[in-house]
């Protein structure tokens, strides 16, 4: 198959949508699929390409509006002419597309004007991710649903990448159910792999060789909750009264104004803000920790967490969606009320007793086993070609239409 994937966001900018459109399409290409990603263009992409440290073979770089945009993401130009042109020059039997704004309408637009099968998946609650920003000036909550619903009726399918996606798209979008499946991010071999010895050189970098190592990976900005740790790691440190080590692996416009925040706690020697960590050397990171920590209430699927799990790695999260349908509370780690005493109790518990912390790691591996990046290529085949062959009876369906009314128009005989 020739496949589309079509994004508003995609590297070199390190984030959730762009880490699943890599895995799929890495995952397709290997089961002999060609694959084609139309992203936005980037000042950095750019500058990798010149130094030849970016493959590019199969991403289509289309034009940019602004440099930065809401949260430090660019701003895509879904207008950019070349699109078309590249939709003319390779046939594509179905479009991918990430996104149902920008680059969402011109994936509608270039369906129905080829009439290739479109696609999405809904990776992002906006209305959440907007409230960070807007300040509840925009009643998103409201009108992103109705919105939603709109561009829903265009496809011909959409994935959720859990359980709890699926039913707010069914029961709050109102899509219907049989036009609903469920497709995860892959997760890597790699991150299933990594050596002891591996893990130990991460834990002897951050000298946390004689006391626990935790870490969270996410965005520094604010629409991730990355404050509420810094609080609840506070009331750790007085409660544990043991060393311990916590890393903050990522950046995003809150990075500064975080480390500020964790000065003023007392958690200059416990916490370091590591920045950006290249995805081929994370998973030794989840190795290494003894907890992995999550507070992001505005997730879909939250990829780290899974990435997490594959590394035998504990998860203490809030209970939010996207979050409750990979963490199994009290098997593969712990969920938490958004409140800083009920997440320091459960952290504590995974601290203090290391025998439930063996049993939690157990359960995490044995989790993360069913989001194996081939398992997710094979899955999204399968749906690709039930839907293209679903896509051709109708449209064969609606050709005989035609026909039958202009014979009746006519009055042809029959």
């Amino acid at each position: 198959m020739r496949i589309a994937l079509m994004t508003n966001n995609y590297k070199p900018i390190m984030g959730g949508v762009p880490i699943s459109i890599e895995r799929l399409a890495r995952g397709l290409e290997s089961l002999g699929h060609e694959v084609t990603i139309f992203a936005p263009t980037y000042q950095e992409q750019r500058e990798m390409e010149e130094g030849d440290s970016m493959d590019e073979a199969n991403v289509f770089r289309y034009a940019t509006c602004m440099k930065h945009f809401i949260g430090g993401i660019v701003l895509p130009n879904p207008f950019d002419i070349r699109i078309e042109k590249e939709f003319r020059r390779k046939a594509f039997d179905i479009i991918h597309v990430h996104h149902p704004m920008l680059i969402g309408r011109t994936a509608v637009h270039l369906s129905r004007k080829f009439q290739i099968p479109l696609v999405f998946t809904y990776h992002t609650r906006y209305e959440q991710y907007a409230s960070c920003y807007t300040k509840g000036i925009c009643k998103l909550d409201r009108i992103m649903p109705l919105y939603l619903h709109g561009f829903l009726k265009r496809c011909d399918f959409v994935f959720a990448p859990t359980v709890g996606m699926q039913d707010y798209l069914t029961d709050i979008c109102h899509v219907p159910v049989e036009n609903t499946g469920i497709l995860p991010t892959g997760i890597e071999q790699a991150n299933f792999n990594v050596s002891q010895e591996t893990a130990a050189e991460i834990r002897r970098l951050y000298g946390a060789e004689h006391m626990p190592l935790l870490l969270t990976v996410s965005r520094m900005a604010s629409e991730k909750n990355v404050s509420f740790l810094l609080e609840s790691l506070a009331r750790v440190k007085a409660l544990y009264r043991k060393p311990f080590r916590m890393l903050m692996i990522g950046d995003g416009p809150d990075k500064k104004a975080l480390e500020e925040r964790s000065r003023m706690l007392g958690l200059q020697e416990d916490i370091v803000f590591t920045g950006t960590i290249p995805n081929e050397r994370i998973a030794a990171y989840f190795k290494a920790a003894d907890g992995f920590l999550f507070a992001s209430k505005t997730e879909t699927q939250g990829i780290v967490i899974l990435e997490a799990m594959a590394a035998r790695t504990p998860v203490v999260a809030l209970r939010a969606s996207g979050v409750e349908d990979l963490v199994e509370d009290g098997v593969s780690g712990y969920l938490c009320p958004e409140e800083e005493e009920a997440f320091t109790e459960q952290l504590l518990r995974v601290l203090q007793n290391e025998p439930l912390r063996d049993g939690l790691r157990i359960g995490a591996f044995e989790a993360a086993l069913q989001y194996r990046e081939d398992a997710v290529a094979e899955k999204a085949v399968k749906i690709y070609t039930d839907t293209c062959r679903q896509y051709a009876r109708t449209q064969v369906s609606a050709q005989i239409r035609v026909f039958r009314d202009l014979r009746e128009r006519l009055r042809l005989p029959g």
